[in-house]
């Protein structure tokens, strides 16, 4: 079923929504604070319940909007970058394809929700978000859950879930403009306003945003010889409005927008030169939410229906080369019953629609798939927390599959948790892996392949230490995948090019991290990754690095105007193919100490200014073989806050 709305009335739809926003009164009001107190007490929806972080059994990593400001990540796949688990890559310069993994699992296994809106590309060859579009303003945070979340959000969630949370308006209006120049002729401007109205029963935030770039070469200059840029702009907008319409009843709307232009180096891999190839996408997605309390809050739930579409249109010296549009609708809603303050249950429902079209099938395809799941999670002794939760998924295609999960995490008096979980996953053949048709090749997708299923645990302990300034975690964890879907074909050929790995993929490893607020004024942190990926044959599986890690140091001077932050990652022993040779070969890529400093200054209560420099040292590294990344950067900008 694919919903038909022109890019020109999606496009007048965007504008009037930015002209409603930026025609709100703007009267004076306090300057945001350029950093917040340190929260007590961090809280997650890996459960779809709202936990303290120190309660749940999951493994999950929180970046909240101070940390993304102070190292001045201007797209959500650099926030990422450092997160423990997770491994990312992309096919050159700004715009061009990237993905997120998690826990040596595909793309495919990682299923990204912003505010609560599942935005992955159902056109895509193996249904996955590409983050190459997705900027980092005014988001309030991202939760990061690692391990396999199917139970609870689907067959997408084997890997795990990235969730994004944007910004809620309350109280007087703020707002604020951003402008930023840089290096590839880079600029930057950002504009954001929220609040709340009559004593915040209504909130509103939306934001506004436009990047354009020369770039740089998508094909490695090193290897192609290439010195050219890669155009690249973005206009993207986000918002939430929410409505206390009565005392335990409240109603909430967001949408998101993406739309631009990228080029690329696309002859035939890296190893070549074309100016005149890209392509115009689209993007954009909402949900429309109902949430209530009834028997002073022991009953509890919410309802809402979102839906996605993305849009891809290829050119070739400015004539239509190919397109690819995809969208999901998903209807859903949940029950919760708090028998204590520490004992919970929820019931939930969902019902999705998926579909793709493409110029190769212009009829396209579609699939429903229905899922229905129960939890319970409780705390005992104030101490122990629990969970337990299964899953049904009846799949149009390939019938009923059940999944299931439990967690557990206990709470010693000296700062200690130990912690664990074990579930089940299921991930259904995307679309295009089905029916894909691609590139003048009528058999690229397989219609007789077989879902995947998976089996994962994890048991970890996190420490604090120094009267809790200090924090360690470190987790093991182990993934076993049946019938893992890869592409392994050739163009043009008449076998399909998707199949199942015969036997058992294995991915398994150790996720550490460390915190240490040393001072009110400096705090230090770092991660380390180890994860091994294999078949059953003992083969290695590709752009897993073996090693990766990160780390950084933020120091807030002059009494809170001023800050400084140093931001590092590397990663080691991550294989890819190199097309260039025949047959092909594999190569080992690496990525030695990528460094980011970044400052900011406070000139007055409404002025900043910032300055940041990337990859500092100038180092030449890939995330896919043949695939350039940025040399040492230098970026600028001026904030005026209201």
């Amino acid at each position: 079923m694919i919903l038909r709305l022109s890019r020109r009335n999606g496009g007048a739809l965007f504008f009037a929504a930015c002209t409603f926003s930026l025609t709100i009164p703007t009267i004076a009001a306090n300057a945001q604070d350029g950093v917040s107190e340190k929260r007590d007490e961090i809280i997650v929806r890996a459960t779809r319940i709202p936990t303290e972080l120190g309660r749940t059994g999951s493994s999950v990593s929180v970046i909240d909007d101070i940390k993304i400001e102070q190292q001045q990540s201007r797209f959500v796949i650099d926030v990422l970058q450092t997160t423990p688990g997770l491994s990312i890559s992309q096919f050159g310069s700004r715009g061009t394809d990237s993905s997120v993994r998690l826990r040596g699992q595909g793309a495919e296994g990682t299923l990204v929700l912003v505010d609560g809106v599942e935005v992955s590309d159902p056109s895509r060859s193996q249904t996955a978000f590409d983050f190459s579009q997705l900027l980092s303003g005014n988001i309030d945070r991202i939760e990061v859950l690692r391990g396999s979340q199917s139970v609870l959000y689907g067959g997408d969630a084997v890997g795990g879930v990235v969730n994004i949370i944007t910004k809620r308006g309350e109280g007087d209006l703020t707002g604020s403009l951003l402008a930023e120049y840089g290096s590839f002729n880079t600029f930057l401007g950002a504009s954001q306003v929220r609040g709340g109205l009559a004593d915040d029963m209504f909130g509103y935030s939306v934001n506004l945003q436009y990047l354009q770039t020369n770039g740089f070469s998508a094909a490695d200059e090193a290897l192609a010889g290439n010195n050219e840029g890669e155009d690249y702009d973005n206009l993207s907008s986000s918002g939430r409005f929410d409505l206390a319409l009565i005392d335990g009843l409240d109603l909430s709307a967001v949408y998101r927008y993406a739309e631009g232009t990228l080029n690329y180096d696309a002859c035939g891999g890296p190893f070549c030169d074309d100016i005149d190839v890209g392509d115009d996408y689209l993007q954009y997605s909402g949900r429309a939410s109902a949430a209530f309390s009834l028997l002073d809050d022991a009953l509890s739930g919410e309802f809402g229906v979102a839906y996605s579409r993305n849009e891809r249109d290829g050119f070739d010296n400015g004539a239509p080369n190919y397109f690819f549009i995809g969208e999901r609708l998903k209807v859903d809603g949940h029950l919760g019953y708090n028998f204590s303050d520490d004992q919970v249950v929820i019931i939930g429902a969902e019902t999705e629609n998926e579909a793709y079209e493409s110029d190769g099938d212009p009829i396209g395809a579609d699939v429903d798939i229905n899922g229905y799941y129960a939890l319970y999670q409780g705390t005992f002794f104030d101490a122990l927390t629990v969970s337990l939760g299964g899953r049904l998924d009846d799949h149009q295609i390939f019938g009923t599959y059940d999944t299931y999960r439990g967690t557990v995490a206990y709470n010693f008096p000296t700062g200690t948790k130990l912690k664990g979980s074990y579930s089940t996953g299921f991930r259904a053949p995307s679309l295009f892996e089905l029916y894909g048709i691609c590139c003048g090749d009528p058999n690229l997708g397989n219609p007789d392949l077989d879902p995947e299923e998976s089996k994962s645990w994890d048991v970890g302990l996190e420490q604090t230490l120094l009267g809790g300034s200090l924090y360690a975690d470190v987790v093991y964890f182990n993934v076993r995948t049946e019938n893992e879907i890869v592409f392994g074909g050739a163009f043009g050929t008449p076998a399909p090019n998707y199949f199942n790995v015969t036997g058992t993929t294995k991915s398994e490893g150790v996720e550490t991290s460390l915190a240490w607020q040393v001072s009110e004024a400096v705090d230090i942190g770092g991660t380390y990754t180890y994860n091994l990926v294999k078949s059953e044959a003992g083969i290695r599986l590709q752009n897993r690095p073996r090693h990766a890690a990160s780390a950084y140091v933020n120091w807030i001077f002059a009494k809170g105007r001023g800050n400084l932050n140093v931001s590092g990652f590397h990663f080691s022993d991550s294989l890819d193919s190199n097309f260039g040779t025949s047959p092909a070969t594999i190569v080992k890529l690496n990525a030695n100490a990528i460094i980011k400093v970044a400052a900011s200054y406070d000139l007055t209560e409404q002025v900043e200014v910032s300055a940041r420099v990337e990859n500092l040292l100038n180092e030449s590294y890939q995330t896919e073989f043949g695939y350039g990344t940025a040399d040492v950067s230098a970026f600028g900008g001026v904030r005026f806050n209201f």
